[in-house]
């Protein structure tokens, strides 16, 4: 090989294969309306009128300028239905390569194109039409026009291959309206066709050694298996590029290694095999490894420890002569079908094949073995026998000639299982019948044939036939490949042939065969059958009856009915790539895809948002009252890292997190004596890297360590020499980064030492208790032992444990470890909360990202009704997606992709207008976890653990990525309108927490925000046993079970009699459903300030009194008054006779116009009067030494409350009264309420009265206000200096503008005077003579008649 190829090979980068990759956007000819493409190559699927036409749909048509000075038409193509099926089509003569399109809107019509989708195709006639298609296999959407005169542009990502182009409209403003171009360039094709014998072959006998790759071709072939490029070396080095089962397989190794195979395999794309083109781009940077087939991608990061491929055998192309000793291949068979423009490395293999030797760039090596061609001739007559049966009710009806046998063969391909291929109603006299012979494809994809004849001497038959293919997938029939099948029955046998294996059934039948064969479904017939098929919808081709070829063209329309596609096999294999996340396998039928989720992942489409709690704090939520529990926790609440076993420990006010591992207590190790030679790996049974994150989290961590020894050293050094791990110590732990650590529990990094060596407690002065025993001392025969927790963070948890020096099994040295769980504490993540206390504050986060899928979790606590937790918008007109509470029931997500608003609720509405099924009341400021999911299936909404809602995007349109480029605003919408107020926690978008507490906590975000959740009631700001009603943004103290009012009860309510005449009376009876109240433990408070010792503060008498009687007094009450000394006396009369008890031991005179306070209760069941004043000790009187044990003590239906006197008390109480209670009554309260209650009975000398005490009032509020909106960063505004040197700029420009224009005009004053002077001539016309005659007659006449000499003038304007 000459060395020039060396250099190719090694050094070149990918090769450009079309000069439009330096120009990608280079007009195709539509904008040029005269040497560009013809009218005729531009049509549409309708227009509106001949002015509107698809001619006229050409960039800048109606712009007045370049090629359309004279135009004609509406300025536009307009489409003449409006829905989602109009085209435009471009037919471009002849293959191109496209790099991009744009399109414009009808300019002053207001009306334009928002949203298309590209469709195209490389035949010579344009049948098999394909979407330009993302990365992820949906049809691309591309974003069009926001104006009727704007350019939109679009370049792809990558660049397509087509001669016609089809711009279909999905969205638009007003009508479909739009002007187009495509960009690129003319296609330079190499071909080479091969047969199944031919390959090109390059030796690379001296070597190549690579560190990067890139692969680029287009292929098109009809077999399913067939090699197309191999390289291999003399060692394990190869890569293979091939065909397997319609899908593209990469094999490659980098080289070997003991503990790896370094073998890695990767699929791409399917259906591979329906005879069109498809494109393939293979990229290796060093170990990561990007397949794109037909732009669909597919990574994988290689399992290797080398980065360089080493060839030194030869590249083929297109097969081999010998398979054997060929490592990473699975095909045995040679490429059918035709490669295009194949780049590797820089080199067209195709094209410098074709080299002669004598050419400059010729490159030794190549050899072409067998007939390979340079075109690729497309079969038209293969591809008009494929049909697609694309809807349930589409099916052929064959018809055959009358016979005593039935044949009928075709080959299938579909994914659709439960479905019926073939189905022939056997022949009966009276016409109608449920007998049939049927072949169809049940539910676990395997063929079965059905013979039902509904005889009572002939048993029905029912065969079914497996897929004998060893490398047949799950799904066997139904695996989306092509199969044969062949249906013979005569009168008393079957045999039916499926991919060349033969089955045959012989049986006296006596079959009578019917005219009539239905491919697919049969609404006629099966209608009559107890059979739960479903209508075939996949792909067949070939299909005969009779041994005679159904042409599809030549079928009577009738016999052909529902959506069927001729000439193309429709099918989409919708599992490549696999939409199902963490490995999950995927299944679908014709228009559906379903994923087998693990556990914890079933309520999910697509395995990819959990059911899984987020951790053991968010758990305790919805378990407040357990203390222990073992569940699993996903991290990230996501598809990214893999869910946690644990046990939850709530004890203490404190959450501990323990993750267990599968080793043992007191786990052995003898018989290892060299240093770390006892090997132990921990298995946590889940990811380093979900380990990795709980930790981190965590507010602490630790785990145990354990090592009783006997006659065995721990982390002393071993006299071995060297500087190696086994020289550090004995025995040591790996962390979790994989690093060694030769410390033990309860020491640190960096110090060689057990905790008692740390506390200077081992034994002999050892680092460790182990490290005490000396090979010179008697063996011991006792255990010790060296015991600690890990508490570093960054090592933990413990991955390995390396043990040494415990000799053999044979001598007295041994030694157990015990390794104890992962334990953490507390949840940083579940912390990250955040409460919003104005309705206009914001929290501006980074623009969330989304693609195919989108989860939002977060948790909340509020007492709002309505409300918007978050809103963002996109870079679309409408496009946005925001999370509300309405109505305090209801949590609600509403976004829109491009095609109207879509909403999901967490209410179940029921089929009544206006009624809804409420279960739960989300503001009971109480925790709540909101889960929200958009994939490609479905979007869901789940709500604490009830069940998941979920619906369903338009079906009739493409999937679309939400795009967003505005912030996320968490707490309002973005014009700071309908806020939320609470607490707001855990907010994580597609795993990745959202730091909101941050925001706050580093003085980001200021204005109506708190870090953490700190609701206004948390300290509980209302006094007097007042209580707090929480609503974020203030609070309200309920003062309805206190004597006081106010804003925070801090406002005494109180009366001032005036005379001794003064009272006020309350009709405290009970309604009559209520008699039979009494009381036995009475509660009377009441505050007072006067100099009188006379009245009642208060009394609580029952209705049985005696009018006129103030002898006796009220048969059943309690007073409580001020006596002759000063004191109290409290007068009980309560059914076992009159008492008064006084206040005689208390030697304070009360009526000293001071404030006093008296409570007086009862205890003992009624036996024990109580009173206490102020804050002396409290008196009593028990009275059960004269009491009988049945005894009455209850006050009987309590009915009348007087205060300052009753109504036979000639003099009452004169002062201020205050702070009145009656157990839950307010006496005083119910006296001045407004409106009056018409119970009581004020006298007109009681006022109301804060009797000397000031009202307490909450500290105010510091104000807050909003600050302006945050500035762009792209925007920048003008410096002072710069205003200044640009106003001094126009200044100078000003006056050299005036002094030119003064200048201009003494040049123009002077030229004019000039022109004056210099004007005046002689002609010499006259003679001298004449010259002094007096005028021009006379020196006329006196001439003769010859022209005067006059002075002629110019005049210079």
């Amino acid at each position: 090989m000459s060395g020039s190829f060396l250099v190719l090979f090694c050094l070149l980068p990918a090769a450009l294969s079309q000069r439009c990759d330096l120009f990608p956007l280079i007009p195709l000819g539509l904008t040029d309306v005269h040497n560009g493409i013809p009218d005729d190559q531009i049509t549409a699927s309708s227009f509106m009128n001949a002015q509107t036409r698809a001619s006229f749909g050409r960039l800048h048509y109606a712009d007045g300028f370049l090629f359309f000075r004279n135009r004609v038409g509406a300025g536009a193509w307009i489409a003449g239905d409006q829905n989602t099926n109009q085209w435009l089509q471009i037919d471009l003569g002849e293959r191109h390569v496209l790099t991009g399109v744009a399109t414009q809107g009808r300019k002053g019509g207001r009306e334009w194109v928002m949203d298309y989708l590209v469709q195209y195709a490389d035949d010579d006639l344009p049948r098999n039409w394909l979407f330009y298609r993302d990365e992820y296999g949906s049809p691309y959407l591309f974003e069009g026009n926001i104006d009727d005169h704007g350019v939109a542009e679009n370049r792809f990502s990558y660049p397509i291959v087509a001669r016609y182009v089809r711009i279909n409209p999905q969205r638009w403003h007003n009508l479909i309206s739009m002007r187009a171009e495509l960009y690129g360039c003319k296609l330079e094709s190499y071909i080479a066709s091969f047969t199944g014998s031919s390959r090109i072959e390059l030796d690379l006998s001296h070597g190549v050694q690579t560190v990067n790759d890139r692969i680029q071709f287009r292929f098109r072939t009809q077999d399913t298996n067939g090699l197309i490029l191999y390289a291999s070396s003399d060692q394990t080095d190869h890569l293979a590029v091939e065909l397997y089962q319609s899908k593209l397989r990469i094999s490659i190794n980098l080289g070997r290694t003991p503990s790896l195979s370094g073998v890695n395999e990767v699929f791409a794309g399917s259906l591979l095999d329906d005879n069109m083109w498809h494109d393939v781009l293979i990229v290796r940077e060093q170990r990561m490894f990007n397949i794109s087939v037909d732009r669909v991608k597919v990574w994988l990061e290689l399992q290797t420890e080398y980065m360089h491929l080493n060839l030194n055998g030869a590249i083929y192309l297109g097969g081999m002569d010998v398979f054997t000793n060929k490592p990473g291949l699975l095909v045995r068979k040679n490429f059918t079908g035709c490669l295009e423009n194949v780049w590797l490395n820089g080199l067209n293999l195709i094209r410098d094949a074709r080299t002669t030797p004598d050419s400059d760039n010729a490159i030794e090596g190549f050899q072409t073995i067998g007939e390979v061609g340079s075109r690729c001739p497309l079969s038209s007559a293969v591809t008009d026998e494929i049909i697609t049966l694309g809807s349930e009710d589409a099916f052929i009806k064959a018809l055959r000639d009358a016979g005593s046998s039935l044949q009928t063969s075709l080959y299938f391909r579909t994914f659709q299982k439960d479905t019926v291929l073939i189905y022939h109603p056997l022949q009966t006299t009276n016409g109608v019948t449920d007998k049939f012979l049927a072949l169809d494809i049940k539910e676990n994809g395997n063929l079965e044939l059905v013979v039902q004849l509904k005889d009572s001497v002939t048993k029905d038959i029912s065969v079914v036939y497996t897929n004998l293919d060893p490398d047949a997938t799950p799904d066997n029939f139904a695996d989306g490949l092509w199969h044969y099948v062949d249906l013979y029955a005569s009168r008393n046998s079957i045999k039916v042939t499926i991919d060349g294996t033969l089955y045959s059934t012989i049986q006296q039948l006596s079959l009578s065969f019917n005219t009539l064969t239905y491919i697919g479904w049969s609404p006629d017939r099966l209608s009559l059958i107890n059979k739960k098929w479903k209508a075939f919808r996949g792909c067949i081709k070939q299909l005969s009856v009779q041994s005679r070829a159904v042409i599809y063209r030549e079928l009577d329309p009738l016999n052909k009915q529902g959506t069927i596609l001729n000439g193309t096999c429709a099918m989409r294999d919708r599992c490549m790539p696999n939409p199902c996340k963490r490995g999950a396998h995927c299944s679908q039928d014709w228009g559906e895809f379903y994923c087998t989720c693990p556990e914890g992942y079933s309520d999910s489409a697509v395995c990819h948002q959990s059911t899984h709690f987020t951790s053991c704090s968010e758990m305790q939520l919805l378990y407040p009252t357990i203390s222990e529990k073992n569940a699993t926790i996903d991290i990230d609440g996501s598809q990214i890292l893999e869910p946690v076993h644990v046990n939850c420990i709530f004890r203490d006010g404190i959450v501990r997190t323990l993750v267990n591992h599968t080793a043992r207590p007191d786990t052995s190790v003898n018989g290892y004596q060299l240093p770390g030679s006892f090997i132990f790996n921990v298995d946590y049974q889940t990811s380093t890297l979900s380990l990795a994150e709980l930790v981190r989290r965590s507010v602490s961590c630790r785990q145990m360590i354990n090592y009783k020894c006997r006659n065995t050293r721990l982390l002393s050094r071993p006299t071995l020499g060297g500087t190696n791990l086994a020289n550090r110590a004995w025995s040591w732990w790996v962390s979790r980064r994989g690093q060694p650590r030769f410390y033990w529990g309860g020491s640190a990094p960096g110090i060689q030492r057990c905790d008692c060596g740390v506390t200077g407690t081992c034994q002999r002065g050892a680092v460790c208790n182990c490290d005490s025993f000396s090979e010179a001392s008697v063996d011991l025969v006792e255990y010790q032992q060296d015991t600690g927790y890990f508490t570093y963070k960054e090592d933990l948890p413990v991955t390995q444990l390396r043990f040494g020096d415990t000799g053999s099994t044979a001598d007295n040295k041994e030694g157990q470890f015990t390794l104890g769980p992962l334990e953490c504490t507390g949840d940083n993540l579940f912390d990250n909360t955040v409460t919003f206390r104005k309705t206009d504050a914001t929290i501006e986060m980074e623009p969330i990202y989304s693609e195919t899928e989108l989860d939002i979790r977060f948790l909340f606590k509020t007492t709002q009704t309505d409300a918007v937790f978050f809103q963002i918008n996109g870079n679309r007109t409408g496009h946005f997606i925001e999370a509300r509470l309405k109505r305090g029931r209801e949590v609600q997500f509403s976004f829109n992709a491009g095609y109207g608003v879509l909403s999901i609720s967490s209410v179940a509405f029921s089929s009544n207008p206006g009624e809804s099924q409420v279960t739960v009341i989300y503001n009971d400021n109480e925790w709540h976890i909101v889960q929200f999911e958009r994939n490609r299936k479905e979007f869901t909404l789940r709500v604490d653990q009830d069940e998941t809602r979920r619906d369903r995007e338009p079906s009739d349109q493409a999937f679309q990525f939400l795009k967003f480029n505005s912030p996320l605003f968490v707490g309002a919408t973005q014009n700071f309108n309908e806020g939320y107020l609470g607490c707001l926690s855990n907010l994580m978008v597609n795993g990745v927490m959202q730091d909101i507490r941050g925001m706050v906590e580093r003085g980001l975000v200021t204005y109506g925000v708190t870090a953490g959740c700190q609701p206004r009631c948390l300290d509980n700001p209302c006094l007097n046993r007042g209580e707090c009603v929480e609503y974020y943004s203030h609070y309200y103290c309920e003062c309805g079970l206190t004597p006081y009012r106010g804003y925070i009860c801090g406002r005494e309510v109180g009366a001032t009699f005036k005379s001794s005449s003064d009272q006020i009376s309350i009709d405290y009876s009970q309604k009559s459903a209520a008699k039979g109240i009494n009381t036995v433990d009475e509660y009377i408070q009441v505050g007072f300030k006067t100099r009188s010792k006379l009245g009642i503060l208060m009394q609580i008498r029952n209705p049985d009194i005696p009018e006129n009687n103030p002898i006796e007094g009220p048969s059943e009450s309690i007073i409580v008054r001020l006596n002759n000394a000063g004191g109290i006396t409290v007068e009980i009369n309560v059914g076992f006779r009159w008492h008064e008890v006084t206040t005689s031991g208390l030697d304070v005179d009360l009526a000293n116009d001071q404030h006093h306070t008296v409570i007086v209760y009862r205890t003992k069941a009624g036996r024990q009067v109580n009173i206490k004043i102020d804050d002396y000790p409290v008196q009593f009187h028990d009275f059960s030494p004269i009491l009988h044990e049945t005894s009455d003590t209850r006050l009987d239906n309590p009915a009348r409350i007087y205060i300052g006197r009753n109504s036979s008390m000639p003099a009452g109480f004169e002062g201020c009264i205050y702070r009145a209670q009656f157990n839950n009554f307010f006496p005083l309260k119910a006296a001045f309420q407004e409106p009056a209650n018409e119970r009581v009975a004020v006298s007109s000398g009681v006022k109301e009265d804060y009797c000397g005490n000031e009202e307490v009032l909450p500290i105010a509020d510091p104000a807050e206000i909003r600050p302006y909106p945050t500035i762009p960063p792209n925007l920048s505004f003008v410096r002072p200096e710069e205003i200044q040197q640009r106003n001094q700029t126009i200044v100078v420009l000003v006056s050299i503008s005036c002094l030119a224009l003064l200048t201009l005009l003494f040049v123009a004053c002077f030229m004019r005077n000039y022109t004056f002077e210099r004007g005046d001539y002689e002609t010499k016309e006259a003679g001298d003579g004449i010259l002094d005659e007096d005028d021009a007659d006379a020196a006329l006449q006196r001439q003769g008649g010859a022209l005067p000499a006059v002075r002629g003038k110019e005049w210079w304007l």
